[in-house]
């Protein structure tokens, strides 16, 4: 019963990063340089780490054309952060940022179900909402952009240089592969 329950968690992974590989060989085969899908993906990460939840995807648009950043990339990276990961995420940015930011710390579940409420926008009634958002307080909202601001900035450059690698190698292969035949 152990070992298969362990297969069945390998086998889940390695859909996981077959997915994700895939998703990286598509990014690769896009026409833009490395660097313009590095950047998207970059950008995307730094986006998706910041705790603005429902916006991401408008934000990293906005900024990735200018920036002229591959849209796809940075809409991809911004997926780090979704319906799924984005409590677990902000509290791991939380409790990243408390460490340069020593406020009243605040339990997983005080965080959870204060997050819930923010994450609960209400376009037809806007000043609930905000109030709703500033109702978290100098506790969590500061460690958490703080926490969320510093990941980003150490992740994105990270990201920039594995994906410009991975891109840049993809590229070699492809064309090795296409001058034997």
């Amino acid at each position: 019963m152990v070992d298969k329950e362990i297969v069945d968690t390998s086998g889940e992974s390695k859909g996981l990063l077959q997915r994700l590989r895939h998703q990286v060989i598509a990014l690769a085969k896009e026409k833009d340089p490395p660097h313009r899908i590095a950047l998207g993906g970059a950008l995307g990460i730094f986006i998706g780490l910041l705790p603005i939840m429902g916006i991401q995807m408008a934000v990293v648009s906005i900024l990735a054309i200018p920036l002229r950043g591959n849209l796809k990339a940075a809409i991809a990276g911004v997926w780090i952060s979704n319906p799924i990961t984005f409590i677990p995420l902000y509290f791991a940015n939380y409790k990243f940022g408390l460490l340069f930011f020593s406020n009243n710390k605040v339990g997983w579940e005080e965080f959870s179900s204060v997050i819930k409420l923010a994450a609960r926008w209400n376009w037809g009634d806007v000043s609930a909402s905000m109030a709703n958002l500033m109702d978290m307080g100098t506790n969590i909202l500061i460690p958490l952009w703080g926490g969320s601001a510093i990941l980003g900035i150490l992740f994105a450059p990270v990201t920039y240089a594995a994906l410009y690698k991975i891109v840049t190698r993809h590229r070699v292969r492809a064309q090795i592969e296409k001058e034997d035949f």
